[in-house]
């Protein structure tokens, strides 16, 4: 694992945020032969990915399940072109549990078990129900094919925007058909209240056939073994290998200009009381962090025109999170937990109130990790992470005052929260879950502001709703010339999937100036046309064989 050191006085591209876009970037920078810095202001690479321990106890802080990691996804091309000993992410069979009040099903990696599951219960909807899993499983299948090409337009040819655009469009637009109101879509499906109240909190139809599409189409892949932190650990040993370097504990502090050009990144390193100030030439930059901040505060005054700083003001975000890391004193396999991820919802209230930020209503995402991978706990004992959706405004701001100092009253206030959260999962679950929790380490917005730095703690940066996509609010490109973005905030839609594509096509931006050949070679890759051994051009390096 890379360490605080002094970073380089020149190099050719520096990245700025250590996450899963800024680290694959890096990656295949290096592959190409460039010499990378990746800046990092954390103690540890992988941005969400990171994760902790705590008395032996290890949390992911993000991931609930993996997509695109499979054979064949674009994740998993992308990382067998940067070389042996990725990570492994094995299928994944019990995927997600429906349970509320009045009912309790099972999606699996045989959907169809579900589908007979509801045709048992509610046989007057027969019909309805084929023809909705049918529908699920053509969504699953479009969406494999969009997966198949990851390249942005930025670097096609007017030509290779009709060779790929218009294939997409046809896939595209009939999702966009069955994006409308959830409840208003179901009642073409389902008569029976109690079937569609299985579906009772997603906003859009889409994200009700997603999951079962994806489960069609062997979509869904288990985190590697360790947790999430294998693939940063993994990508910085890449990059490494080829003579590039990750510098933590380093946080940009300035990106100097001349003229219109980004020239150089002004960094702080080791303590914030008495930082070693540097600054680093080099011919492009790469941010991955929070594009508000990047605007703001790294770049002078008026480098940014005015327009652009109101659009990313209003647009919409992707909610944060309260999460609860639960370390038990057994396994959570004895205490009734599945592998599964656990959705609990409540009968009798609103779709609305199931989005809502109240810890008495809203939907709660349960997973029980170590049932997944036995190391991420002490011998015999066990995890649980609980999930629910969380503002930075909650409570008047998780009671932190006008100065917003985490105090005393912040910290009865979030205790408060997660007492509601385990009080419910105990209900649901295991009545006497409270006499087996060995340790509650408590994250609001605050906590994930801290740590990264996105704007409001949000998790997935830019939602994929109209206005934004109207509104043009992710992008690769700056204001300024040779300054790309290249982490969430340059997509729309967030996960790991998101952060690789965004990382790759960053990298592949720069290439396009940088190493033609290379960028030629890669471009195959990224459009599914080329299998990653088989990516050649001149300056890419082979692979470090794996000890």
């Amino acid at each position: 694992m890379p360490s605080y050191r002094p970073v380089p006085e020149q190099c050719d591209v520096v990245i700025i945020g250590g996450g899963m876009g800024g680290l694959t970037s890096a990656a295949m920078l290096a592959k190409a032969g460039l010499d990378v810095c990746v800046v990092e202001a954390a103690r540890r690479p992988g941005g969400y990915l990171s994760g902790y321990e705590r008395k032996g106890f290890v949390f992911d802080t993000a991931i609930h399940w993996l997509n695109e990691c499979g054979p064949g996804g674009m994740v998993r091309r992308v990382f067998d072109f940067l070389g042996p000993g990725a990570p492994a992410t094995p299928p994944l069979r019990a995927i997600r549990r429906y349970k509320g009040e009045s009912f309790d099903y099972l999606l699996t990696d045989r959907p169809d078990d579900l589908r007979d599951a509801f045709v048992r219960d509610f046989p007057s909807d027969c019909a309805g129900i084929h023809r909705f899993f049918r529908l699920a499983r053509k969504t699953g299948e479009r969406m494999a094919r969009m997966g198949r090409t990851m390249r942005s337009p930025l670097s096609m040819t007017p030509r290779e925007k009709l060779r790929f655009g218009l294939p997409m469009a046809a896939i595209g637009i009939p999702m966009l058909r069955n994006n409308g109101a959830t409840e208003k879509h179901l009642r073409r499906f389902f008569r029976s209240p109690e079937l569609r109240r299985v579906f009772c909190t997603e906003e859009r139809f889409l994200s009700v056939l997603v999951p079962i599409g994806w489960a069609y189409t062997g979509n869904y892949q288990q985190p590697p073994a360790g947790g999430s932190q294998a693939f940063p650990r993994w990508l910085c040993e890449r990059i490494e290998d080829w003579g590039s370097r990750v510098a933590l504990r380093t946080r940009a502090t300035e990106i100097m200009l001349e003229g219109r050009r980004a020239v150089a990144v002004r960094v702080a390193q080791g303590k914030t009381s008495a930082p070693d100030i540097r600054e680093i030439r080099c011919r492009h930059v790469v941010a991955c962090g929070d594009v508000t901040t990047l605007y703001r505060d790294l770049l002078p005054a008026g480098a940014v025109p005015n327009r652009v700083l109101e659009r990313l003001a209003t647009c919409e975000l992707y909610d944060s999170s309260l999460t609860l890391s639960i370390g038990l004193d057994r396994s959570p396999g004895e205490l009734g937990f599945g592998t599964e991820l656990l959705f609990l919802t409540r009968d009798g209230i609103s779709r609305a109130e199931h989005q809502s930020h109240d810890p008495r209503k809203v939907a709660l995402s349960v997973l029980a990790p170590s049932l997944r991978d036995p190391s991420m706990a002490p011998p015999g004992k066990g995890t649980l992470t609980v999930h629910m959706p969380a503002r930075m405004r909650d409570g008047d701001y998780w009671r932190t005052g006008p100065e917003r100092r985490r105090g005393v009253e912040y910290r009865a206030y979030k205790q408060a929260f997660a007492d509601v959260v385990i009080d419910r999962v105990a209900q649901a679950v295991c009545p006497n879950l409270r006499d087996h929790i060995e340790l509650l380490e408590v994250a609001t917005p605050f906590t994930h502001y801290r740590y990264t730095g996105n704007r409001d703690g949000t998790i997935m940066a830019n939602k994929p709703t109209g206005k934004n996509i109207r509104r043009r609010v992710a992008s690769y490109r700056t204001p300024i010339d040779n300054l790309l973005l290249g982490g969430h905030w340059a997509e729309l839609g967030g996960g790991v999937p998101g952060a690789v594509r965004a990382g790759a096509n960053s990298a592949l931006l720069v290439l396009q100036h940088e190493r033609p050949a290379a960028f030629e070679a890669i471009k195959g890759l990224l459009d599914g046309l080329v299998a990653p051994h088989e990516v050649r051009a001149p300056g890419l390096r082979d692979a470090v064989p794996v000890a």
